[in-house]
């Protein structure tokens, strides 16, 4: 099914959960549903130029990103070594690479409250020792005469 909305970057295509934008030179009233499947395919053409190698029974992929080749499995990300090319890339390599990633940084998705850290507390302030107050002088009566 493909859906066609307007959206807060402009009128768009929708099949499943890949989004296409509708050129502005097109008026988004008059596409048509041959139009509307060739912005899609475009679209994951685009995504497809990324991918520099698949491992066949796995999820595990090496994509070209802005900062260089990486490796996925979906859930985590790890860079390929400067010294590495994808093409030499072996599964088992690729999977220790993924092991030896820091976990992602940001917000924890659907974890649970076990994932969560424990809030700090705050370290318990000392009382401060109270001050003597000074008594005050008594005022002194002027003598008139």
């Amino acid at each position: 099914m493909i859906v066609q909305g307007r959206g807060r970057f402009g009128p768009f295509v929708k099949h499943g959960s890949v989004y296409a934008n509708v050129p502005r030179t097109e008026d988004p009233a008059t596409v048509t549903l041959e139009r509307a499947i060739e912005l899609i395919e475009a679209k994951l053409a685009g995504a497809r130029q990324n991918v520099l190698k698949e491992f066949e029974g796995s999820v595990v992929q090496v994509l070209d990103g802005r900062y260089g080749p990486y490796i996925t499995d979906g859930n985590k990300n790890a860079n390929l070594p400067k010294d590495t090319k994808a093409e030499d890339l072996t599964l088992e390599r690729a999977l220790a690479l993924l092991a030896e990633a820091p976990e992602r940084k940001g917000k924890s998705k659907g974890r649970g409250a076990a994932a969560k850290a424990a809030p700090k507390k705050a370290a318990a302030k000392k009382a401060a020792p109270r001050k003597a107050t000074a008594k005050k002088a008594a005022a002194k009566k002027s003598a008139r005469k």
